[in-house]
């Protein structure tokens, strides 16, 4: 009977071990199967924030094709009741912006995640469409990113900030409501402001402090003050991995993204400069004013030298020019009749970063004679440089940097070993380096720009 005893007890434990067995064999599948479904639904709202980056991209290379006589760059602004469609406006100049993705103004279906919600999306002040800020190739953006552990994605000195991010908000959590009534209902939002369909604290959430509804952080982050949206100055947003108080999925954009954006903005801006110069020089018998030249020592100057150089900024004024007999004044812009050039309001953000060269034969008090200024190695009257956003060491912050030609074009392009002077530096400039280094110079010369 003992033994019989034993080997029902025995018997009994081997059952109670293999249902325990079998139950943290299926808690263990079960956890599997969810990581595998969070890596999945994750993949998925990645490559529907891709679609969304791209098509962001898409509209800021076209912008000054579809908006007569603007600068291309710029970005829509947020979409607020969900129809869409980009608001015509969005807060105050160079103020951040936040609110639903305007798909229909990027062409495209309404962009869900893998939960069907509608994507979020926030954009950096000076890059959005309006009221249009101070965009340029070396505009700031404001939207920084931490990862769980508040550890700064943004770059050294934040130069990586976000031009704008796109969220996935996913499922609602918490105590999260998208409550909507049918007759407000849009395709995303409600055309009631109050309803929680509208309100981003609905969508996106906290983690560590850094609140991704507004932006938000109580204190500094990454060096800066943190302010939420609509903000002047720096805002913070946060990547977490996906779990059941949190699962925003974010993709940025940074200025490395936006590269062949700061191209494109450099060619349009190039072709309204090299337009310009053609039009003076065809009511100054083919002659040009003389550039404003460098000063490290001063902050930049925008009046014509004397002294004969034939390198330099835009000049705002031609008094030297005019005492050799040319118009004192710019002309009209051939390409938008109603205003002279160099007195756009986009000017002031580029006039630091626009460069021109001339052969001493259309200089003011030049003769006429064969071209020596050349650029790659072709013979021509003269030279539109328009420099690229800053790379490297280059700083543009005080007086020093701005009268630097290096902070500004790279080496083939450093006249007179970097003093920026015409005569009696090399007067040869190139549009394309095949040696390796980092370039982002544009170059025109007064026949074409490429």
């Amino acid at each position: 009977m003992k033994n019989n005893r034993c080997r029902r007890q025995q018997g009994a434990a081997l059952l109670v071990f293999l249902l325990v067995a079998l139950t943290m064999a299926g808690s263990f599948g079960l956890a599997a199967l969810n990581k595998a479904l969070s890596n999945s639904t994750v993949t998925t709202d990645y490559q529907v924030l891709q679609q969304a980056k791209e098509a962001l991209v898409g509209y800021a290379l076209a912008y000054g094709d579809t908006h007569a006589n603007n600068l291309p760059g710029y970005l829509p602004c947020p979409d607020s009741n969900g129809d869409g469609d980009a608001e015509l406006s969005c807060g105050n100049v160079n103020e951040t912006a936040l609110g639903f993705l305007p798909w229909r103004s990027l062409g495209l279906a309404p962009l869900r995640d893998s939960s069907g919600s509608c994507l979020w999306y926030a954009v950096s002040g000076a890059y959005k469409a309006s009221p249009q800020g101070n965009l340029s190739t070396d505009a700031g953006a404001q939207l920084l990113l931490f990862d769980a552990a508040l550890t700064s994605l943004n770059g050294l000195n934040n130069s990586e900030a976000g031009i704008a991010i796109i969220f996935a908000p996913g499922r609602a959590v918490l105590a999260q409501t998208r409550s909507v009534t049918a007759a407000a209902a849009t395709q995303c939002g409600s055309n009631v402001s109050s309803q929680g369909i509208r309100q981003a604290q609905n969508y996106l959430e906290s983690w560590m402090g850094v609140n991704n509804a507004a932006g938000s952080y109580s204190g500094s982050l990454s060096g800066v003050p943190i302010t939420p949206v609509p903000s002047l100055g720096f805002s913070a947003f946060i990547s977490a991995p996906v779990q059941d108080t949190f699962n925003d999925v974010v993709v940025l954009m940074r200025p490395s993204d936006f590269q062949t954006v700061y191209h494109r903005m450099q060619q349009w801006v190039g072709e309204r400069v090299r337009q310009c110069l053609l039009a003076y020089q065809g009511s100054n018998g083919g002659k040009l004013p003389w550039p404003a030249i460098l000063d490290p020592l001063a902050a930049p100057s925008y009046n014509d030298n004397d002294q004969a150089k034939r390198f330099g900024r835009i000049p705002a004024n031609l008094t030297n020019t005019a005492a050799a007999g040319l118009s004192a004044s710019w002309p009209f812009d051939p390409q938008q009749p109603a205003s002279q050039c160099f007195a756009w309001s986009w000017w002031p953000n580029f006039s630091e970063s626009a460069f021109y060269g001339i052969d001493l034969s259309v200089a003011p008090t030049g003769v006429s004679a064969a071209p020596v200024l050349s650029v790659d190695a072709a013979a021509t009257s003269g030279a539109v440089l328009i420099a690229g956003r800053r790379l490297g060491l280059q700083a543009r912050s005080i007086s020093a940097d701005k009268g630097l030609i290096g902070n500004y074009l790279e080496t083939g392009n450093l006249v007179d070993a970097g003093l920026a002077l015409i005569p009696p530096g090399d007067e040869a400039f190139i549009s394309v380096d095949n040696s390796g280094a980092s370039f982002n110079d544009y170059v025109c010369t007064l026949s074409a720009c490429p």
